[in-house]
């Protein structure tokens, strides 16, 4: 039976309509399975979970008994130790220290620079961490004391208590000898420096 123009009209018109209708169903659909997804992938990461950062201790040393075993060779520190003072110290000593109060202090060990700035004494120290087997690494973490002696005295010691170095002191008693001690929380000493440890570590 053949439909009249009007009703062949109509007839078009609805099968246009349901075939828009379905493909805007199925975009509807489509777009909240990718927020389902989208929120999804977002609610797996936690926003309140650490970073973990990657030690980056280097190996420098091991106590054995009362002795230390240098692994790196003391020349080879001389050079970064110049740059971390970046005052134009030239150092020309580096040794690593145990520091210790008495025998019930835990002892911790420190690597030590020394050198001249202008004819005035310069010291650094570098609180290393200790490893199980006593192997010393020096990590940026670090922490970082300086000693600079004022005019007229000629050599800092480090003073400390317990196993932790709390300030500087002038060889010579005379007043006005004194030294300044700077401390910070972390050094840039190794930062860029390939050690002939590295197969070592």
């Amino acid at each position: 039976m053949k439909l009249s123009a009007p009703a062949q009209r109509l007839r078009t018109a609805r099968i246009v309509s349901r075939s828009v209708y379905t493909l805007l169903l199925l975009l509807l659909v489509s777009t909240a399975c990718t927020r389902r997804e989208a929120f999804q992938e977002e609610s797996t990461t936690d926003p309140n979970e650490e970073k973990v950062e990657v030690y980056d201790g280097k190996l420098l040393g091991q106590v054995i008994f009362d002795s230390i075993d240098y692994i790196v060779p003391k020349q080879e520190l001389m050079q970064p130790f110049i740059r971390e003072f970046g005052d134009g110290t030239v150092v020309d000593r580096v040794m690593i220290r145990k520091v210790q109060e008495t025998k019930e202090d835990k002892p911790a060990y420190y690597l030590v620079g020394l050198g001249m700035q202008n004819g005035a004494f310069r010291s650094m120290a570098l609180e290393l961490d200790v490893a199980g087997d006593n192997s010393l690494y020096l990590s940026s973490k670090g922490a970082k004391h300086m000693c600079q002696a004022a005019a007229g005295c000629n050599f800092c010691y480090f003073t400390f208590i317990g196993n932790k170095i709390t300030g500087c002191e002038c060889s010579s008693n005379v007043p006005g000898n004194n030294c300044v001690h700077k401390v910070s929380e972390r050094n840039t000493l190794l930062k860029g420096v390939q050690l002939s440890n590295s197969s070592r570590r």
